[in-house]
């Protein structure tokens, strides 16, 4: 299965999706999520025939808008099945130093999820202002 990657701009997150790891980074603030989410769904669709023995999915996102909130509360949903399978599923949840926001929605996606996250403190970039 071949690797996607979408490079970040200043308003979509950098998309970096090999076999069993995934990692969405930068900003989320997207007029048209389901363009944009798109193949990254075929994509997850097409792993999840054949998924790694571990999926770790990895967000570090600085700021995510309401729309995409919904999107990639579904990819989770969708990855979450390879447990079903017995295989291992982890997320990474990454918030930038002191965004207490950030780290109340992955605490919130969470719960809703009925998934454990790991939550991780990191210091942003500015190579995206």
């Amino acid at each position: 299965m071949d690797d996607l990657y979408i490079e970040p701009t200043k308003k979509t997150p950098g998309v970096d999706l090999s076999n069993g790891v995934l990692a969405f980074t930068g900003r989320s603030m997207i007029e048209n999520t389901r363009d944009f989410y798109e193949p990254i769904y075929t994509w997850v669709c097409k792993y999840l025939e054949a998924p790694a023995e571990i999926t770790v999915v990895t967000m570090k996102l600085e700021y995510i808008d309401a729309a995409s909130v919904t999107s990639l509360m579904n990819l989770l949903i969708l990855l979450k099945g390879v447990e079903e399978r017995g295989l291992v599923f982890m997320v990474n949840w990454y918030y930038s130093y002191g965004d207490l926001e950030m780290l109340q929605l992955g605490a919130i996606i969470q719960d809703r999820l009925e998934m454990e996250f790991d939550f991780t403190e990191f210091e942003p970039s500015n190579s995206l202002n």
